[in-house]
């Protein structure tokens, strides 16, 4: 059966519906004790969505046949759903194929990896090196009249270091090759591992911390874009609810979500239903300007979909997630006299309703000196009320931001 015929079969029964389609080809290596394993794994899947009566079917399988009669049999007894299927729209041109990514093979793939385990090996010794790279084809289909198909690539690359008692990570991640430095991430790590030798604990009292890229992407992807979903702000699981043109934010701060980012990890040119993706301002000078919306969410605020719904898989249905963050601001991260943190742990255990978080930090230093476990403590909300931000701005797996300065958070050892 083909996307054409699924959607005749489904309308031939009364229903509208949409197809959506997932083939991958995935290849990843993994270094470690001084031995390479390679893996590869193919998957091609379809996921169906049907309504009638205002009655919503989902069923998904590796047999589009199968999917299809899951959905219309679910569809048939389910709750009602406030949804509509998207209408055809053009789509913008998005940069997220390399030629040189799904050409890749395992030699060269080792050759690479290898760069990142040599770079590290210079400052500290490698315990695991990894990566992956894929071939992606997504499709959508609706009874609307949307055909959308993109293939993408991606490539990513993971290393962990360690010196005497400490230790370092770094990774990256993108849709093309040229935007991936292998040496770079291994050298990264193998630094962070040999500079953080012999910490001793957190001074008694720091008034200033300063987050690195890496801290800063962690921190605000589990902690921050939860709120922007219209999902969680529909359910009341939102601090930004109902406040869209308030100054909620200081002024140096600004976010943005750009899909149109060249081969950045979350380019597309359209979302898991078919909507076309643009750039959009989520905060313009510490003002909220926008939530992020499905079809279902946009549906229920009388408004539209901002091309921000996404699927894990064809096995799911479609969820709010930002594509790729970019943070602008001003003001600064000098680091003189602040807790200078590379990266944090744990961060997706904060409580993303009301913004708190308490963290371990991850290679930290102060005045130069490598501090042991300190614990930040405090609210991503009261946190960008007053940061600032500095001109070192890196691209960290889809997130592009500056380090950034605050005194509003509690330093313990």
């Amino acid at each position: 059966m083909t996307p054409a015929g699924a959607l005749q079969r489904i309308s031939e029964q009364g229903f509208e519906g949409e197809v959506y389609v997932l083939e991958c080809m995935r290849f990843r290596l993994e270094y470690s004790a001084m031995e390479l394993r390679a893996d590869a794994g193919y998957e091609r899947g379809f996921g169906v969505r049907v309504l009638g009566g205002g009655r919503l079917g989902f069923g998904y399988s590796t047999h589009l046949e199968t999917a299809v009669e899951r959905a219309l049999e679910i569809a048939r007894c389910s709750a009602k759903a406030e949804l509509e299927f998207a209408a055809p729209e053009s789509y913008p041109e998005a940069k997220v194929y390399d030629r040189s990514v799904e050409a890749l093979d395992v030699e060269q793939g080792r050759e690479l990896l290898m760069q990142a385990v040599h770079a590290c090996s210079e400052h500290a010794t490698p315990t695991q090196a990894s990566m992956s790279w894929a071939c992606t084809r997504r499709e959508v289909y609706n009874t609307s009249g949307v055909e959308a198909e993109q293939r993408s690539t991606e490539v990513g690359v993971h290393v962990m270091a360690v010196a005497g008692n400490a230790s370092g990570i770094h990774f990256a991640s993108a849709r093309s090759l040229g935007k991936v430095s292998f040496a770079e991430v291994g050298r990264r790590a193998g630094w962070l591992a040999k500079s953080s030798k012999n910490a001793s604990g957190a001074p008694e009292r720091v008034e200033s911390v300063v987050l690195k890229p890496v801290a800063v992407a962690e921190l605000l992807e589990h902690v921050l874009v939860p709120a922007f979903s219209a999902e969680n702000v529909q359910r009341g699981r939102s601090m930004l609810a109902s406040k869209l043109g308030e100054q909620v934010f200081c002024e140096n701060f600004s976010l943005y979500d750009d899909p149109t980012l060249p081969f950045s990890a979350g380019s597309c040119s359209f979302d898991d239903e078919g909507v076309a993706t643009k750039r959009k301002a989520l905060v313009e000078r510490g003002v909220l300007r926008a939530y992020l919306h499905s079809l279902l969410t946009a549906r229920r605020a009388g408004e539209s979909s901002t091309g921000n719904a996404f699927r894990s898989s064809y096995a799911s249905q479609p969820e709010i997630d930002a594509t790729n963050l970019v943070v602008s601001g001003g003001g600064g991260a000098e680091e003189d006299g602040a807790l200078v943190v590379h990266g944090l742990i744990g961060a997706h255990t904060a409580n993303v309703v009301s913004g708190d978080f308490s963290l371990e930090t991850r290679n930290a230093f102060y005045d130069g000196t490598p501090v042991r476990k300190a614990i930040i403590a405090g609210n991503v909300y009261e946190m960008l009320s007053t940061a600032s931000f500095g001109s070192d701005a890196e691209e960290v797996a889809g997130v592009l931001t500056p380090s950034m300065r605050t005194e509003s958070l509690r330093v313990t050892g």
